[in-house]
C-alpha cells in the first residue's frame, strides 16, 4: 500500500499553493486536492510529476510503500502461484 510520507496539503501551502491557487492555475484539480487532503494515494503519475516539480522533491520524498496483509494476499500470493504453476 502506498502512503504519503508528508502532509501534502501543508507542503503545498508552504510552497504558496492552496486549493484556490491549484484550481485557478490548473495544476491540481479539486478532486486531486481532496485526495491529498484525505491521504488518498490513487493519483496518476502525471499528478505525482507535478507534485514533485512544485515541491522540488523526488517521489521517494513524498510516498512510501508499506506492505500489508492484503498486499501479500492479493499480489505476492498470485505471483507465487504463477511461479509454482510454471514449474
Amino acid at each position: 500500500m502506498l502512503q504519503y510520507k508528508i502532509d501534502v496539503i501543508l507542503a503545498l501551502k508552504k510552497a504558496g499553493i492552496n486549493t484556490t491557487t491549484a484550481k485557478k492555475s490548473g495544476i491540481f484539480g479539486q478532486d486531486t486536492m481532496r485526495k491529498f487532503r484525505n491521504g488518498d494515494t490513487k493519483i496518476s503519475l502525471e499528478v505525482l510529476n507535478r507534485l514533485c516539480c512544485v515541491l522540488e522533491m523526488q517521489p521517494r520524498d513524498i510516498i512510501k510503500f508499506v506492505e500489508t496483509d492484503e498486499d501479500r494476499e492479493k499480489i505476492i500470493s498470485k505471483i507465487c502461484e504463477e511461479v509454482i504453476d510454471n514449474h
